[in-house]
């Protein structure tokens, strides 16, 4: 096996590696490279995650990507803006990729629930599976909040409970502007 591809493997086995290790709260998003490569490369990966998410729930292939993309696009410019009100905006690259990263580790572990929670055939039982499914999802959304809370204490410079309540109030806003948008579109 040539050399090159070992290396590049063990880069991007590392960056995932980060990647956990960031939704665990082991590492800061300022540990990340600020790197406009780094972020397409993850913007890409999580554009196809969530696709990926949104199909196994159901939606349409055009309905996930216009909800992929309004999500990231949301996120992306709340953080733009804050940032740069703040006159923090140098720590934009690496704040976005970290939070876009973490997003797709929490999108793929949430493929697990969401295919849990597929209709069954109409009078048959569901059984635990809705309800596994179910714990599993509001366990991942409070995970969701808490590494995004992580990630926003450190662009900030806030206390992690104090991150946490943006990343609420933030999950909130967006569950609103793109139900708005998409209404009616799966």
């Amino acid at each position: 096996m040539p050399r090159r591809s070992i290396t590049a493997r063990s880069a991007l086995l590392a960056l995932v590696y980060f990647f956990i290790d960031l939704c665990l709260l082991r590492r800061k998003p300022q540990e990340l490279p600020a790197s406009p490569a780094l972020f397409g490369l993850v913007l890409a990966v999580a554009v196809l995650g969530g696709l990926l998410l949104s199909v196994t729930a159901g939606a349409s292939l055009m309905s996930g990507l216009g909800q992929t993309l309004l999500d990231l696009l949301l996120m992306l410019g709340v953080l733009h803006v804050a940032l740069k009100a703040l006159k923090k905006d140098a720590r934009y690259l690496q704040t976005a990729t970290a939070l876009v990263g973490a997003d797709a580790v929490v999108g793929f572990v949430a493929l697990l629930p969401v295919s849990l929670a597929r209709p069954v055939a109409e009078g048959a039982d569901p059984g635990g599976d809705m309800l596994l499914a179910g714990l599993l999802f509001l366990a991942l959304v409070a995970w969701s909040v808490l590494v995004v809370g992580h990630i926003l204490r450190h662009a900030f410079d806030l206390t992690l409970a104090q991150g946490v309540v943006i990343a609420i109030a933030f999950d909130v806003f967006s569950y609103v502007v793109i139900g708005a948008l998409t209404q009616g579109s799966v």
